[in-house]
């Protein structure tokens, strides 16, 4: 292994001692994994190599974590690895009213985290086993925030196991795929303005939950048509999921005779993705990486909740919540650098540019969405048989004007509650992650 002689007689304690305490550490911090921030409410920082480089990574896909940017990739690694990484989330988002009002979302961190093996089976095969979690979503207004008829608290959690196999079909040229078994957790609070005769009592308090699982599946693959020349594509699917849950209306004034609960259900479905990259290693020590990916949001076109029986909503009892979203297809465009120190160090750096496919017309504060550009460093330090790494995000995201009409039921809130205005936001991301191989 690369940097064993560095160690010198002792390494029999030391490393091991090293590699027990790092693993344990990102293992605990997996265990714990919540959602974060991410384009639409996808979450691509997936690996630190990969986030370092702004998510360029398709066609380079050399360490486990190509099992979620391209399974194909497999093929490329001889020995038995397993990853253990975590990335924080620092999110700010920042809204200004028509008429001078301010407001900011709570100061918290969320965090994602990420576990992948990779087992070479012999010289052409490979199998692989990710855990990790492709989409979430956490924002966390003040209770009594402009906008809090809209929302005010709301989370979403995904959770996806995804076993794969790569075959080297040629000495240049590879295929993957496997089966995502994806959970899924949502919730999302927000306030209801109660007002009878021309009073107005306290707000009134919506709480929407619920949980669901469904199946997809993932294909990669990698061709080296020259030496040092790489090209990738990548696909993951559409994976719909039923949530079935409740909601709950609670702090409505006991007089009114309203029920205040019902079972339901939802279906959400989590958008396909396309992939394509070319990764270049002609002039060492460099390695240059251009990436390229489509995800289909127009999946999201409302969300819709089915309840058991009729509450009231929006002036009239009834068995259906709807949403409108109308989301849009959308790219992003990713590039990406290597620059190999020595025999142990790497260093990284990329720049990504990520389209919104949040429209004008349902853009909201529950995910204040716009293009995001995304700065990219981070670097890798070898130690006996780990890997260790690290990454850093700054995500700038274009500021964005609401001017548009929330409705629930085709009915919209009235022009004052509409919180329409400017809204900002930025992210900042760290990455750390620990590789054994042997």
């Amino acid at each position: 292994m690369v940097g064993e002689h560095a160690w010198s007689t002792r390494r029999g304690a030391w490393p091991r001692g090293i590699m027990a305490s790092v693993l344990l550490i990102t293992a605990m911090l997996a265990a714990g994994a919540e959602s974060g921030w991410g384009a639409g409410f996808a979450l691509t920082q997936q690996g630190t190599a990969a986030m370092a480089q702004g998510n360029a990574f398709v066609a380079e896909a050399n360490d486990p974590s190509a099992i979620f940017y391209n399974p194909a990739g497999l093929t490329q690694i001889n020995k038995f690895a397993f990853y253990s990484g975590t990335v924080f989330n620092y999110p700010s988002r920042w809204y200004e009213g028509d008429r001078g009002y301010e407001s900011q979302t709570h100061h918290r961190y969320y965090h994602t985290s990420q576990v992948f093996l990779s087992v070479p089976l012999q010289e052409r095969v490979a199998l692989g086993l990710g855990f990790f979690t492709p989409f979430g979503l956490g924002t966390a207004w003040p209770p009594e925030w402009a906008g809090r008829y809209i929302t005010f608290w709301s989370k979403l959690k995904t959770y996806d196991l995804n076993p794969v196999v790569a075959v080297k079909l040629l000495d240049n040229l590879s295929i993957g795929g496997g089966v995502c078994f994806l959970w899924s957790d949502v919730r999302l609070k927000r306030k209801i303005p109660v007002i009878i005769k021309g009073y107005q009592f306290p707000d009134a308090e919506s709480d929407l939950q619920g949980k669901g699982n469904g199946i997809g599946g993932n294909f990669g693959i990698l061709y080296e048509p020259v030496k040092g020349v790489k090209l990738g594509a990548a696909y993951r699917s559409h994976i719909y999921v039923e949530h079935q849950g409740n909601l709950v209306i609670s702090r409505l004034p006991r007089f009114l005779p309203f029920p205040r609960n019902s079972e339901g259900s939802a279906g959400l479905t989590y958008p396909a993705t396309v992939q394509f990259g070319v990764s270049v290693n002609r002039f060492a020590p460099f390695t240059f990486n251009l990436d390229a990916t489509w995800t289909q949001w127009s999946s999201y076109d409302k969300l819709a909740v089915n309840l058991d029986r009729p509450m009231f909503i929006s002036g009239r009892f009834t068995n259906v919540v709807v949403n409108e979203k109308n989301w849009v297809d959308a790219w992003a465009f990713r590039l990406g650098m290597n620059y190999k120190l020595n025999e142990n160090m790497t260093l990284r750096a990329g720049y990504a540019y990520d389209m919104t496919p949040v429209p004008r017309s349902s853009f909201e504060p529950q995910l204040p969405d716009g293009n995001r550009h995304i700065f990219a460093i981070g670097g890798d330090l070898k130690i006996w048989k780990l890997n260790l790494s690290w990454a850093y995000n700054y995500i700038l995201f274009e500021g964005r004007a609401k001017n548009n009409y929330f409705a629930t039921n085709g009915v919209p809130l009235p022009p004052a509650l509409q919180a329409n205005g400017k809204y900002d936001a930025d992210t900042h991301s760290l990455g750390l992650s620990t590789t054994f191989y042997w």
